[in-house]
């Protein structure tokens, strides 16, 4: 029993829940001079709606809370500020606390601890991840051959009369300043760029410009940063532009949200003696401009490219994706259900991750049909299965998705090639899947072998001197050629 006879005294107590001993209020009351203050606290009961309903609900099971003494002989006119002070520290710590008044900014410590774990999870899984995939898969799809382009003479001599100057460590006015030394070189480079990369239509499908206008971009910010010397490795550097923003790029985003790696240089080592890595080196030394092509991002933010390789290659590798990513995954195979372009393996992975993924096709109105038209059950499923299956039907997407939802599982394809497909997810997605078929984690489709199918994919990124534009290149009969063979750069 309290003693104290002063009442300018506090004392900041804690109600304990004894069912779970876990404290569920904090408060503060006049230090009691004639009884206990377990009676004094619990004779004026809190009034705030969320205590008073765990009270009464205590109450009803027969028990009654515990007083503990948190601080005493508190002076009143500091009373407030240790209260808000205890729980705040409490709140930030997660314990649940009832309190409606003056815990906002120990809830918002505790979201932003909570936010903060979630973060260091989901980092913790990409890390996991990303060395799980490169044990199994090996790392990207390496590069073909031929991976060097061949500039026509007359832009080469010119890029050679650029200021040896980094114009990316210049100012945005100094670049500005600058612009006029390369600007009438852009457009016969990228010509040139639309001739070698000629395939590259085929490779992102139904004439998306995106794709190819970031090519384009970083081939015009490789080339034209300043003056070169050496024409053989400028020439392989841009060769590889391709294969940097479509199958390196997945790695180097894995690694980077796993916290791996901070720069293109650390992940080349993180990659090791991988012909990926050793190609990588080759562009050594471009700095922030390789790290911009290894950051290749897609306008998509469901199928970013270390989503595509982790749902894609967690499926067919057999590996279990950390549950911070499940939603990264879901939210990508969710995507692929209905198109469809889904694996088995996939289709697997995806109602693993969400068991009712095949609402997302409909309302399964067979069962219902078959009781309403007294058939058998089932019979609806197989009608609409071989309905389906009928050409005249092809092109019917609802009873596709009908058919799809009765049967109970999802379609699927031997190999998702994304043909027919378009948008700047598309190449990425590609050559995810034959990084899997070069690693042996999936197989081609029947028709093609192996290396086949990897040669295809791998020619899509190289430079292709057999189309009559880059011909024409060779040739010197190019309209680039002509146009830059009659201009020169501005006295310097």
């Amino acid at each position: 029993m309290y003693t104290h006879s002063s009442t300018s005294t506090r004392v900041i107590y804690a109600l304990i829940d004894p069912r779970d001993h876990t404290p569920r209020y904090l408060g503060q009351t006049p230090a009691p001079t004639k009884t206990s203050l377990t009676q004094a606290v619990l004779k004026k009961r809190p009034t705030a709606h969320a205590v008073a309903s765990w009270l009464r609900e205590v109450s009803d099971a027969g028990h009654t809370p515990v007083v503990q003494v948190i601080r005493e002989q508190v002076p009143a006119a500091d009373a407030p500020r240790v209260l808000r002070e205890e729980l705040t520290a409490r709140l930030a710590a997660g314990a649940p606390l009832l309190n409606e008044q003056g815990a906002a900014k120990g809830r918002k410590l505790h979201q932003e601890r909570l936010a903060a774990q979630r973060a260091a999870d989901k980092t913790a899984a990409w890390a996991e991840m990303a060395y799980a995939l490169l044990a199994r898969v090996g790392g990207p799809l390496p590069p073909g051959t031929p991976s060097a382009v061949r500039l026509p003479d007359q832009i080469w001599t010119q890029i050679t009369q650029l200021p040896d100057t980094d114009r990316q460590q210049l100012s945005f006015t100094q670049r500005w300043q600058t612009r006029h030394e390369v600007d009438h070189l852009e457009e016969p480079l990228m010509e040139t760029v639309d001739a070698l990369f000629d395939d590259l239509d085929g490779l992102y499908s139904y004439g998306d410009k995106e794709p190819r206008r970031q090519l384009r971009s970083s081939v015009s910010s490789l080339a034209l940063r300043r003056c070169r010397t050496d024409r053989a490795h400028l020439e392989q550097m841009i060769g590889l532009v391709p294969w940097c923003m479509y199958a390196a790029a997945p790695w180097y985003r894995i690694a980077k949200a796993g916290r791996l790696v901070e720069n293109a240089d650390q992940f080349i080592q993180w990659l090791g003696n991988t012909p990926a890595a050793r190609s990588l080196k080759t562009l050594t030394g471009e700095g922030e401009q390789l790290d911009l092509m290894l950051q290749h991002p897609h306008a998509y933010a469901r199928l970013r490219p270390e989503t595509c390789l982790l749902a894609t290659a967690a499926a067919h590798c057999g590996l279990d994706i950390p549950a911070p990513l499940h939603g990264e995954a879901r939210g990508m195979l969710a995507d692929l259900l209905a198109a469809p372009m889904l694996t088995q393996p996939m289709a697997d992975l995806l109602l693993r991750l969400d068991p009712a993924a095949l609402r997302a096709l409909g309302t399964d109105v067979a069962p219902g049909t078959d009781q309403r038209l007294g058939l058998p059950p089932g019979t609806t499923a197989q009608v609409l299965t071989d309905l389906a299956a009928q050409p005249a039907f092809a092109n019917d997407r609802p009873l596709r998705h009908a058919a799809w939802r009765a049967a109970g599982k999802a379609p699927t394809v031997a190999v998702p090639d994304y043909y027919g497909w378009s948008g700047p997810a598309v190449p990425t997605m590609r050559v995810v899947s034959a990084t899997l078929i070069h690693a042996g984690a999936l197989q081609p489709p029947p028709s093609l072998t192996t290396t086949e199918y990897v040669t295809r994919a791998q020619r899509l990124l190289a430079p292709n001197f057999d189309t009559h534009a880059a011909r024409l290149l060779a040739e010197h009969q190019s309209p680039a050629s002509a146009a830059v063979s009659q201009r020169s750069l501005p006295d310097r």
